[in-house]
């Protein structure tokens, strides 16, 4: 598996398309055991600050939690978090310390 970092080229992009919209600090991405969801999910805050990335009382941190683009659909609950194989983390991380976090599900 290739992964490929495109962080330049999309700044670059939206740089010149809208040279005002640069809201957007960092991007992060991680890879864990599907029981750390949960974890995740009950603290985002603090995972963020594990990463590093600035957090305040006052930021909003946003989850969404989506399966991996797959045919076959997988309701995701409780007892089916433990038939995945992994989660992928991503998040972005904004200027005035609010993050959206991406948690992305693979079986």
């Amino acid at each position: 598996m290739e992964i490929q970092d495109d962080t330049d080229a999309l700044r670059k992009l939206f740089a010149e398309m809208n040279p005002d919209s640069g809201e957007v600090e960092s991007v992060h991405r991680a890879e864990l055991d599907p029981e750390m969801a949960l974890a995740l999910m009950a603290n985002p805050k603090a995972a963020l600050k594990a990463m590093n990335i600035p957090v305040s009382t006052e930021s909003r941190v946003d989850l969404t939690m989506k399966n991996r683009a797959d045919r076959a659909t997988m309701e995701l609950g409780f007892t089916s978090v433990a038939r995945l194989r992994r989660i992928i983390i991503i998040v972005i991380h904004y200027r005035n310390c609010d993050a959206d976090i991406i948690i992305i599900a693979t079986r």
